[in-house]
């Protein structure tokens, strides 16, 4: 999943790279390393992740960035600070992209998620955007599309990151309307 060496880095930046090689994501979440922001930080790595429909693996229902940006310590005293930016994305069905309170749902999904790790994230913040596509002329046959989209960003002096990354994975799969882990769905049947 993390392909950035751990040479010519900063001990604190390796140790958060084998956090994240070494954290636990659900089953069904594909992620892959792609290229860092260059500019952004004096050390950083980028991840991007999907979740594939059940039994159809080229039918992403959900997706996003995980990125942690590192600059080292100025002063001897300085522990130097991660900051985290994760995005994630998703369709939505007619049902749910309605409801007046998903921005808010979902922000609180992104919380609950950082609050329920180890490592503590200093300070997040961030935007919940709902996005409605209304085809038109030529293409006005096309269903209407709703997609939600959370941005979110916080700090953190620990370089234990993998636990961020496993929570971003658990968003991503409500994103999906996937359920948590050991949650099963009730039919409706009666």
């Amino acid at each position: 999943m993390v392909a950035t060496a751990l040479t010519q880095v900063p001990a604190q930046f390796a140790q958060a790279l084998t956090s994240l090689r070494a954290a636990a994501l659900d089953a069904g979440i594909e992620v892959r390393e792609v290229p860092a922001p260059s500019r952004a930080a004096a050390f950083a790595v980028a991840l991007s992740g999907s979740l594939a429909r059940a039994g159809a693996p080229d039918d992403e229902v959900a997706d996003g960035t995980f990125v942690v940006l590192y600059d080292p310590p100025v002063t001897p005293v300085d522990d130097g600070v991660f900051r985290v930016i994760v995005l994630v994305r998703a369709e939505l069905d007619e049902e749910m992209s309605g409801d007046p309170m998903l921005p808010e749902v979902a922000w609180d999904w992104m919380l609950e998620a950082l609050e329920a790790c180890p490592v503590e994230a200093v300070e997040p913040g961030g935007s919940v955007t709902r996005t409605i596509t209304t085809s038109h002329g030529s293409v006005a046959g096309r269903p209407e599309e709703v997609e939600l989209e959370l941005r979110a960003s916080w700090s953190s002096v620990d370089p234990a990151v993998g636990a961020f990354l496993t929570a971003w994975a658990r968003v991503l799969r409500l994103f999906a309307g996937v359920p948590p882990l050991g949650v099963t769905l009730l039919d409706d049947r009666r």
